[in-house]
Formats: structure tokens, C-alpha cells, sequence
């Protein structure tokens, strides 16, 4: 596949950004590809992550860069999927701000994990509004999508979240639910489509299935837009591309 670089953010802490990054890289890696886990946050918790798995597991090639400015771009291109853990607050601060930016230009995907409290509901709003408005954006506007984070039993939470984005141009691709096996998977260093033996981990694989096929069809909507169309003999369907599973765990 083609290199591909996935950016996790959202300005407000406790949202899920390294939950989404070490999973999405766990998802990815079960396709039996070259994945780099980017750690941009300084509490290095995706670091710290990787540092739990064992030789067993698939590879997952982790680098700290608590300033992305140091990441070398060209390097990203000997792996086939990147993805960029990034920090909390990034939009604050002028130091802050040109990492935002850096990290803006590096990505072809923008993925927001968002509780769905009132607080971070608006501070969710806030941050795609600076998201979009931001000049790198608007010079080449990447596809962005919200990812319901620890959705419980009750429905309101969810619901408001629901409610917001229906107001935006922005999906929310994929819910997440409130389970103890998010926890047990980070203190483990295993994504949850990796324990393949745990009942709760099963729950959740449809999830990270829709999201990755979400990815999916925006960079293959995005590879096609760039190349030269060509018409179709009379009686063809245009071809599509059979993706593959996540290790077979759909």
C-alpha cells in the first residue's frame, strides 16, 4: 500500500489520542505492514506503551518526538502507514502553534477522538474550528473525522455528541466503547484487535473495522481523484479493491 500518514489530535487532554493511536497502529500491523507509531507528546505514553510488547507481537516501529519539527519526513516513507500521536494544547503558544502546523502538513488523515461530556463537547467544537480555519488546512484540505470515545449504557452523552456533529461537515466514523479492555490492552502493549482470546476485545473489533475501511475509502477517493480518469468500455463497471481484514477478525 501507499505510505499513508494518519494524524491523532484534539487539543483537549483525556480525550483518547493514544488509545486511537496504539490501536489504529495495532490494526494496521495486523495487516502485515510497515507501521510507525509517532509519539509526539512529551508524557510519551505511546512510548511507553510499545515498550510493553513483547517479541511475540507484531512489529510496530516507535519513535519519540516530542518536537515533530524533528521528524524526518523522508524518513516516513520506508513504512507504509504512520501514525502521529500528537499533544495535548498544541494550538497554544507560538512554539506550539508551528508543531500543529508541522504535524498539518505531514498527515493525509485527521482522526479526533472526543468524549461526549458538555465540556468536551465544546472544546471539541472549538478545536475543529480552529482545525479548519488553520492555513495549512485551507490550503489543502485533508478529510477529518470524529471518533466517539467511551460511549457508556446511557445514550445522552452520546446523543449530545450526535447532536453537534450533525451540525458540522465532519462524521463521526466510529464509536468506541467505555470497556476495561481499552486499559488492560494499554497496560499490556497489545491493541484490542490483537487479543483475539478476549471476549471484551472481540466486542470491539467491528469498530476499529469500520474505521480503518472509513481510511480507506478517503485515501483511495483521494489517490483516484489525482490520477487521470479514463473511460470505461461500454458494459465495464469500474474496478473496486477488496481491502484486506483485519487478521481475519471482522
Amino acid at each position: 500500500m501507499a505510505n499513508l500518514n494518519i494524524l491523532v489530535m484534539n487539543n483537549k487532554g483525556g480525550s483518547g489520542k493514544t488509545t486511537v493511536a496504539t490501536n489504529l497502529a495495532a490494526a494496521y500491523a495486523c495487516r502485515n505492514v510497515r507501521v510507525a507509531l509517532m509519539d509526539c507528546d512529551a508524557q510519551a505514553n505511546a512510548r511507553h506503551w510499545g515498550q510493553s510488547r513483547s517479541d511475540d507481537d507484531l512489529p510496530i516501529d516507535i519513535q519519540f518526538h516530542p518536537d515533530p519539527r524533528t521528524i524526518d519526513a523522508a524518513a516516513t516513507a520506508s513504512h507504509d502507514v504512520c501514525i502521529y500521536d500528537s499533544a495535548p494544547a498544541i494550538t497554544h503558544g507560538p512554539s506550539l502553534h508551528l508543531e500543529f502546523e508541522t504535524l498539518l502538513k505531514l498527515s493525509d488523515v485527521i482522526l479526533v477522538p472526543m468524549l461526549g461530556s458538555s465540556w468536551d463537547i465544546q472544546s471539541g467544537e472549538h478545536f475543529i474550528t480552529q482545525l479548519m480555519t488553520q492555513r495549512v488546512w485551507r490550503a489543502k484540505p485533508r478529510p477529518i473525522a470524529v471518533i466517539s470515545n467511551r460511549v457508556g449504557g446511557s445514550s445522552a452523552n452520546h446523543q449530545r455528541l450526535q447532536n453537534f456533529l450533525s451540525l458540522l461537515s465532519v462524521p463521526a466514523v466510529t464509536t468506541l466503547r467505555e470497556s476495561p479492555v481499552y486499559p488492560e490492552a494499554g497496560d499490556s502493549g497489545q491493541g484490542v484487535v490483537e487479543m483475539k482470546h478476549n471476549r471484551a476485545a472481540r466486542k470491539e473489533f467491528k469498530a476499529w473495522h469500520t474505521l480503518t475501511d472509513w481510511i480507506d475509502s478517503q485515501t483511495e477517493s483521494a489517490s483516484t481523484a489525482r490520477r487521470p480518469g479514463r473511460p470505461l468500455a461500454a458494459g465495464r463497471q469500474t474496478p473496486t479493491t477488496q481491502m484486506p481484514e483485519l487478521g481475519n477478525i471482522r
